[in-house]
């Protein structure tokens, strides 16, 4: 049982979904289960147990509403007749509540200049990374790249909510074409598209066509900070600083005192 909690856990993180891993740290008395049982939890689901009861369906609530706070945490129960839970098994019971969450992870939609250097710098990251193109001249230029239709590709990317999508493809047909698979298709922390001030108001009113009436709160286009001299390596940083900016709330300041 323990190794199918720990595989179970494993390929849903993989395909994009968070759980968490309960662990009994210490049992003291009557208690349900002994020091070293696990359980698995998942937001619809869970597998294995740690004694049944009110002590398991405190901690699956627990559990639950850590997967949405993605953190971990302690817990303690006293197990007597008069503590809160009214067991009368008597001894208490703590254990630690670790989520797992899927990798965060940026798409890079577009092979080119731009997206090449994005994954330069990010290559060595803790970010999963995948590129995404419709030319075959990119097949071998990347480990990790998808070529086909890009509508498409974008669809058969794995869910994960933790995706930041960045669009540089070769043209204005091809954004477009990303951005509806995006916006049709996926969950994602951050969309930024490149272009100028011209192609993105036509993109919008494009959007707009569609009843999209929140478009400047899911795009960050022209995409990146306003920090580069304009070549692709510099345009490259700045879309990775927006990208950290917005992943960790983070704020444009000088660190000197």
């Amino acid at each position: 049982m323990e190794i199918n909690i720990l595989e179970k856990i494993f390929k849903e993180v993989e395909n994009g979904v968070s759980g968490a891993l309960v662990t009994i740290t210490e049992s003291q008395g009557s208690t349900p289960r002994k020091s070293g049982t696990i359980m698995g939890v998942w937001k619809d689901d869970f597998l294995g147990t740690i004694g049944g009861g009110m002590i398991e369906h405190r901690v699956i609530e627990l559990s639950r509403e850590l997967i949405k706070e993605g953190r971990s945490k302690e817990f303690y129960f006293d197990l007597t007749k008069e503590a809160e839970l009214g067991m009368s098994c008597g001894g208490s019971v703590k254990g630690y509540i670790k989520i797992f969450k899927p990798k965060n992870r940026i798409v890079i939609i577009g092979a080119g200049h731009i997206g090449e250097k994005i994954y330069g710098i990010l290559k060595n990251s803790e970010f999963q990374i995948e590129i995404i193109d419709d030319r075959l001249e990119y097949i071998n230029s990347f480990s990790n790249v998808r070529i086909g239709n890009i509508y498409e590709e974008i669809k058969k990317i794995p869910e994960n909510p933790n995706t930041y999508y960045v669009i540089v493809t070769k043209g204005h047909s091809t954004d477009l074409e990303a951005l509806k698979s995006i916006l049709e298709n996926k969950k994602y922390n951050y969309i930024g598209m490149v272009g100028s001030k011209r192609k993105v108001i036509g993109i919008k009113e494009e959007l707009l066509k569609l009843n999209d009436e929140n478009w400047n709160e899911k795009i960050y286009s022209p995409i990146g900070l306003k920090i580069s001299d304009g070549t692709p390596f510099e345009i490259a940083l700045e879309i990775v600083a927006e990208i950290l900016t917005v992943k960790n709330e983070g704020k444009l300041e000088h660190r000197r005192i």
